[in-house]
């Protein structure tokens, strides 16, 4: 028995859910169980979710209580993912994937992810390459063979357990994969690429997702070593300085507050030696 169950956090939408759900449909392997969940829309997502529950019985809709909040990521889509999880938390499976509603997936992509963790018991945590789709063009997002991103992860249910599940702050698809190897499994991308209709991050403002990113990296007991390289990565990437000075500005903003910590010291020292390891190999300084 090799199952899976799907839960997705949806919120207008309307543009495109059904290329999702069409692509989930094509599977070779199709789910025991998917929960579209609705976080209050004002398009026609949830119409268009509710026209698949009527052909397909293994889809479900979750509608939440209407909120003017507008799209964005962090908590509010963990909040809007463990609402469904609800759900489901005491079925039977093997494998549940948190999955976004704006993505196209190569029809074997559940077939691939499976035999991966069949042929590896120590891995808990699978996923594929975001192909961002930009005008005509697909363009493939950066990855690290460890981080699978947030639009698209599949756990084992013991590794997902072990973990507690998503915390809902705005980096939790970081701390996911850094509290799963802390506790002794694998997390792994396969090649199999996933067209992303809408970019990474193109729906927030830039500004704001570095601001925010910085602050929490503070909550999350970053080293001054490893924001220091963070913030030379952020130069060089776009959009260049400014995202760079926002990145700082909000950690320093979060250390003149004394913000609250949101992990351990170990993990944090876990999750700091990781990343030291990464930037000194980047820069020829350190022979694994």
């Amino acid at each position: 028995m090799n199952s899976y169950i799907i839960i997705t956090p949806a919120k207008n939408e309307c543009d495109y859910i059904d290329k999702t759900i069409e692509s989930v449909i094509n599977q070779t392997i199709l789910p025991k169980k998917w929960i579209i969940v609705d976080d209050s829309s004002t398009d026609n997502t949830a119409q268009i979710i509710e026209s698949y529950t009527v052909k397909y019985p293994w889809i479900f809709l979750l509608k939440l209580a209407y909120n003017n909040e507008p799209r964005s990521g962090g908590s509010k889509v963990v909040n809007a993912f463990n609402q469904g999880y609800n759900l489901i938390k005491y079925d039977k499976y093997d494998f549940i994937v948190k999955l976004d509603s704006d993505l196209v997936l190569p029809s074997n992509y559940f077939e691939v992810i499976i035999n991966a963790f069949i042929n590896d018991s120590k891995i808990g945590l699978v996923g594929g390459i975001i192909m961002n789709k930009v005008g005509d063009k697909l363009i493939q997002e950066g990855s690290l063979n460890y981080h699978i991103r947030g639009a698209f992860k599949t756990y084992r249910k013991k590794c997902f357990e072990d973990i507690g599940g998503f915390k809902p702050i705005w980096n939790w698809d970081g701390l996911d994969e850094m509290e799963a190897m802390y506790k002794g499994w694998m997390t792994k991308t396969i090649n199999l690429k996933v067209v992303h209709l809408r970019p990474t991050t193109s729906a927030y403002n830039l500004k704001f997702h570095a601001l925010k990113s910085g602050y929490e990296a503070y909550r999350m007991r970053m080293s001054g070593f490893l924001l220091l390289g963070r913030v030379f990565v952020k130069i060089k990437e776009k959009p260049y300085f400014i995202y760079a000075v926002y990145y700082l500005h909000g950690y320093l903003t979060a250390s003149f507050e004394r913000a609250d910590y949101l992990i351990d010291k170990k993990l944090a020292n876990f999750i700091n030696k990781f990343h030291a390891k990464r930037l000194l190999n980047k820069l020829n300084l350190f022979k694994k």
